[in-house]
């Protein structure tokens, strides 16, 4: 069984992908994680593996043809962005035939989705000032944090984006399993279990859930760039941690997923560092009016600490 994960980015689709593929290694399972499916893939020894330098040169056509030919017996798990898919321009008719395709190759589809659509945007746009795509060490946290405000146009436009973005999904892809970014980071073994139909895989190979390892990763990961802040990290989670990233560094050096990302910022954060943070707020609410189905109490509340921020 493959999986497809769809994601306008920024929803949390990066670390449910690694998360999703070191799950199922651990199940015993064969994978690869090809990451994303329209910027450069290749066959290495019957496997179907990432190639950045080969950027947007190959047809759709192309990747279908080494999807085809990856080892029958190995599970991939791949994203398809659909910023990649605008950024590549390719004509309508290929369009519609390769998502064609992929329904039919990828049995389990899943469409990452913001509760927060607000923190989406400001994500985003903190992204798109400090050069920072994911959080991997300190030097890319010291950037984040350096951001004061952010673009309100490019904010608005990331608003825009969104919601083209399940436009996008409800017109192309059936049958998706729908899984939020906020449910990657609090629920993220629920998440694991109804994709994997596996269930207690982490605890039952680390000594803790999934969940807990996410939280004290960020935890640690905090205290280690700013000793001001305390951690409460036992022993048994200090292991933990410390086999997670040894075999999540394994599967990297076999190119079997690329990188094991740290959760970012909470929106405590993001409204404690962003000036014009409030600015974004307003024009927020303003553009939701426009489309019911959004949320809006959602966008005051920060997922990570389980209450309101205002």
């Amino acid at each position: 069984m493959h999986y497809l994960i769809l994601t306008p980015d920024g929803v949390g689709s990066t670390i449910l992908q690694r998360l999703l593929t070191l799950s199922l290694h651990l199940q015993n399972k064969k994978v690869i994680n090809t990451h994303e499916l329209t910027n450069g893939l290749e066959i290495k020894k019957k496997l179907v593996t990432k190639n950045f330098s080969i950027g947007y040169k190959q047809s759709l056509k192309e990747i279908e043809s080494l999807l085809e030919k990856n080892h029958k017996q190995t599970r991939l798990v791949s994203r398809l962005a659909k910023y990649h898919i605008d950024s590549r321009q390719d004509n309508t008719i290929d369009q519609y035939k390769f998502y064609s395709f992929l329904n039919n190759f990828y049995k389990t589809k899943i469409m990452c989705v913001r509760k927060n659509i607000f923190e989406y945007a400001m994500s985003w746009s903190i992204r798109k000032k400090s050069g920072v795509l994911n959080i991997s060490n300190k030097k890319d946290k010291e950037k984040v944090l350096q951001v004061k405000n952010v673009n309100e146009e490019y904010f608005l436009k990331k608003c825009i984006d969104y919601v083209n973005y399940v436009k996008w999904i409800e017109k192309n892809f059936k049958n998706v399993h729908v899984v939020s970014y906020e449910d990657i980071l609090t629920a993220s073994d629920k998440v694991i279990a109804r994709l994997t139909n596996q269930t207690k895989t982490f605890e039952n190979y680390f000594g803790v859930t999934c969940n807990n390892i996410i939280k004290k990763e960020y935890e640690l990961f905090n205290f280690l760039t700013n000793k001001n802040l305390k951690h409460n990290i036992t022993k048994k989670e200090q292991k933990a941690l410390l086999m997670y990233k040894k075999i999540g560094n394994e599967l990297i050096k076999k190119n079997i997923i690329h990188s094991l990302p740290i959760k970012n910022t909470t929106l405590i954060d993001k409204k404690k560092q962003i000036e014009n943070f409030n600015t974004c707020l307003n024009k927020f609410y303003k553009f939701a009016k426009n489309h019911n189905w959004i949320d809006q109490s959602n966008a005051t509340y920060d997922f990570w600490n389980k209450r309101h921020i205002c």
